[in-house]
């Protein structure tokens, strides 16, 4: 009887086991919910990304016109900005208010030569290093002549990005950097007119490039 008994329970344990299997088993998998989807769809590049990104790397040429406002935590700043670009060289001239002086930076991709309001000079071997020498602020050059032009900057790793509903960069995470581009207008080709900049590790850091004239010599 005992055998019996000790043979009904392994049974009846192994069934309960088997049983609590099949059910895991045929559990059928989750659908996305609604807002999951709409994130997936978020992260979708747009059908014609390739030929816009293909003609924003064609503007080799162009002159943009506006306002640099920079605000840091013991610090802030206005002012003009004119930025020429040719193939390679370029200048950036950055106008204090009230007649407060210049600066003009002269450079290509090797190094950047300053002059500063008060008319001194100086060689900067990292052109990246171009607005740290002249407003304080680690602004890499080479990735906002990428950025004016509406595109992710090619020396810096994307971790996030997104798109406009034209298909056009809205916003974008490289390498600490938060990239917002607000706005675009032109004929042509849209470009931005509105970039702001903000960084991970300085919360009191604030950038904001607000373009008025955009002129592209192809």
């Amino acid at each position: 009887m005992t055998r019996f008994l000790l043979l009904f329970l392994t049974v009846s344990l192994s069934s309960l086991m088997l049983g609590s299997c099949a059910s895991v088993e045929e559990k059928p998998a989750s659908e996305p919910q609604p807002e999951q989807q709409a994130h997936m769809k978020k992260e979708l590049t747009p059908a014609g990304w390739t030929v816009q990104k293909e003609k924003r790397q064609q503007i080799k040429n162009w002159e943009v016109r506006g306002r640099l406002g920079v605000q840091t935590e013991t610090e802030g700043a206005t002012m003009d900005i004119i930025w020429k670009q040719a193939e390679d060289e370029y200048s950036i001239r950055l106008i204090a208010p009230l007649g407060a002086g210049s600066y003009l930076i002269l450079g290509d991709n090797e190094l950047a030569r300053i002059r500063y309001p008060d008319g001194k000079k100086r060689t900067v071997r990292d052109i990246d290093d171009v607005f740290k020498a002249t407003l304080k602020v680690d602004l890499p050059v080479t990735a906002i002549k990428d950025w004016i032009r509406g595109l992710p900057a090619k020396d810096l790793s994307i971790e996030k990005i997104r798109w406009n509903e034209k298909g056009l960069l809205k916003l974008l995470e490289q390498e600490g950097w938060n990239v917002e581009l607000k706005k675009y207008a032109g004929t042509d080709i849209l470009l931005p007119h509105e970039i702001y900049l903000t960084r991970d590790d300085d919360e009191e850091l604030d950038i904001r490039l607000l373009f008025r004239q955009w002129l592209v010599d192809n």
